[in-house]
């Protein structure tokens, strides 16, 4: 589902493809992370580059849920959750591996100024949101676009394309050795 709305952002307008620019928005999907010893240390669900910068989304799946949001608590279902706290080390360390992989291929300022910001989309809950979260943001499906297309931009065509050229290929996501 959420990654079905990503391919669509990310698909070139009509106006894009007739004058052959390439997309705003690019989408990844299930990026694996592996630790400095090549070892399978979890994935990232999706990652969303465009004029904003980069964003990770963590999905999570909460069928007739509800999902209380109340700045750095996030409880579901009446119990206290760590999800804040693991969105924000996903986009942490995407913003740090992402940094290292475009400066190691000539971007350096780029690296310098890229912002990575985390996202949880949560699926099948109701959202109740009573304070927003700090540097985080918390969506239902239905709102996942439009909060990714508001968020102020930050890139240029050229830019996401080249944080889209770096972020697709497996080696920026593993520690430099």
């Amino acid at each position: 589902m959420i990654g079905d709305l990503l391919t669509g952002l990310a698909r070139p307008s009509w106006w894009s493809r007739l004058w052959r620019r390439p997309p705003a928005w690019r989408a990844l999907h299930s990026i694996p992370l592996v630790d400095a010893r090549g070892r399978p240390r979890g994935d990232i669900d999706h990652v969303v580059i465009g004029p904003p910068g980069v964003v990770t989304i963590n999905t999570k799946h909460h069928r007739a849920g509800r999902l209380v949001l109340d700045g750095d608590e996030l409880v579901v279902n009446g119990r206290r959750t760590a999800y804040l706290g693991q969105a924000r080390r996903e986009a942490e360390r995407a913003a740090g591996l992402l940094g290292c992989a475009l400066a190691a291929a000539g971007e350096p300022g780029l690296a310098a100024a890229l912002v990575v910001r985390p996202l949880i989309a949560v699926v099948g809950a109701t959202v109740v949101v009573n304070r927003r979260a700090p540097g985080a943001t918390v969506v239902p499906p239905h709102r996942l676009i439009p909060a990714l297309t508001l968020m102020p931009a930050r890139l240029t065509r050229r830019e996401v394309a080249a944080v889209f050229e770096v972020a697709r290929r497996s080696t920026s996501w593993a520690p430099p050795t």
